[in-house]
C-alpha cells in the first residue's frame, strides 16, 4: 500500500515532465494503472479524457486478496482510511467532467467486472462503457483487437482537443 500511494506523486511529475498542456492529455490506466490515471484527472481535471482497461474501483478489495490488515499493523477499519485517503476512485472519478471510456471484459479473472460497472456509474457523461464478450484479464485487448482500437479511436476523435 505505501509503494501504490507514493507512485501516485509521480503522475504530476510525468504530465510537467512531458511537456504537454494537460488539455491535451489522455489517461489511460489498466488494471493497477487506472489508480494513476483516475489520479491523474484527480489533479489535471481539464484533461482531455479518461481511458480505463480492466480498472479498480475499489482497490481495498484488490488489497484484501493478497493481505490481511494485521500483516500490515492495522485494524480493517485503518486500512480502509488508509487506502480511501489517496486511493478513493469514487471521488476521483465522480469529480472528473471530461469524456471516459470504461472497457473490461466480462469474463476477467482477476478484477470483476463488477468494478468497471461502478466505475461506469460514478463518472459524468460523456462516458461509455465497453464490456467485451471474449478475452480475460490479460487478453482484452488481443482478443478484441479490432474493437478495442475502433473504440479508442473514436473515443480520441470525440475529444475536444
Amino acid at each position: 500500500m505505501p509503494a501504490l500511494a507514493a507512485m501516485l506523486d509521480d503522475v504530476e511529475l510525468i504530465v510537467e515532465a512531458s511537456g504537454v498542456p494537460p488539455e491535451r492529455i489522455v489517461f489511460f490506466g489498466r488494471s493497477l494503472g487506472s489508480l494513476y490515471a483516475l489520479h491523474g484527472v484527480a489533479r489535471y481535471p481539464q484533461a482531455a479524457g479518461l481511458i480505463v482497461e480492466s480498472g479498480l474501483a475499489d482497490p481495498l478489495e484488490r488489497i484484501l486478496v493478497r493481505i490481511e490488515p494485521r500483516d500490515v499493523g492495522a485494524t480493517l477499519d485503518e486500512l480502509r482510511e488508509a487506502v480511501n485517503s489517496c486511493l478513493n476512485q469514487h471521488d476521483k472519478i465522480s469529480a472528473y467532467r471530461g469524456r471516459v471510456l470504461v472497457m473490461h471484459t466480462r469474463n476477467d479473472d482477476l478484477v470483476s467486472l463488477s468494478h468497471a460497472e461502478r466505475l461506469y456509474a460514478w463518472a459524468n457523461e460523456p462516458k461509455e462503457l465497453l464490456v467485451f464478450e471474449q478475452g480475460d484479464h490479460n487478453t482484452i485487448m488481443s482478443a478484441n483487437q479490432k474493437a478495442y482500437f475502433a473504440a479508442v479511436g473514436t473515443f480520441i476523435r470525440q475529444l475536444q482537443m
